[in-house]
């Protein structure tokens, strides 16, 4: 189930606006703060292939992981600003940035001093969340938006439901940016830490600076000569 444009929650305060996209396991959408008239991002645990029983623990995973998003107070990192139910759906409500996400930019080749800079400040992110024990998962161009008008780089949309019960994921291979994806992503029981990100980061520097999106794990033939 989606929400409509023009659909109030918690008690008319936020109104949706659109809906900004659909993963495998959440909605988000664009709304309004009708007590400042600001934009908001809120973003909601989907329903529709799940039982009750597991949907309920998606929620609850989402809801402990937004907990610890919200501590993370960094400039480089989206804010989490309050979560809620709406008709028994956990909303998280997120800031609204005003900008363009690396993938989107108009030059393509970025020149290495930006791009660093950019690398830098997402990396300094990164410390931020993995000190409260939090990945983001899904590290990419597409997760980083740059403020319009500012050289600051923020990251955005955090996997919060990607670590969730295995049995229901499979391999999770449908969800992985390819390209940007270690290798412990592509197993069930891969172990992922600090260093899952760190590599996607990585993979983001080389494509900023190269235009040419790293190959995918799974299909390099890996030799290792004696």
């Amino acid at each position: 189930m989606a929400w409509s444009k023009g659909k109030t929650l918690k008690n008319d305060r936020y109104t949706i606006q659109e809906i900004l996209g659909r993963g495998r396991f959440s909605v988000t959408y664009l709304a309004n703060d009708t007590q400042n008239d600001h934009k908001i991002v809120i973003k909601t645990a989907k329903d529709v292939w799940l039982n009750p029983i597991k949907f309920q623990q998606l929620q609850d995973s989402l809801s402990k992981e937004a907990f610890e998003l919200a501590k993370c107070n960094h400039p480089h990192i989206v804010q989490v600003k309050e979560r809620f139910r709406e008709e028994n759906i956990l909303c998280i409500v997120m800031e609204y940035i005003s900008g363009q996400t690396l993938d989107k930019r108009d030059n393509k080749i970025i020149p290495e001093k930006e791009g660093l800079n950019y690398i830098q400040q997402i990396g300094n992110a990164l410390i931020e969340v993995h000190r409260h024990q939090l990945l983001h998962r899904d590290i990419r161009p597409g997760n980083i938006i740059i403020r319009t008008g500012k050289a600051e780089a923020v990251l955005i949309d955090f996997g919060l439901a990607l670590n969730f019960d295995h049995e229901l994921t499979k391999t999770r291979t449908e969800e992985l940016a390819e390209g940007f994806a270690p290798i412990e992503c592509y197993s069930r029981d891969g172990k992922r830490s600090a260093y899952t990100d760190i590599y996607s980061l990585g993979a983001t520097l080389y494509e900023l600076l190269t235009e040419i999106t790293p190959s995918v794990l799974l299909n390099v033939n890996w030799k290792i000569n004696p």
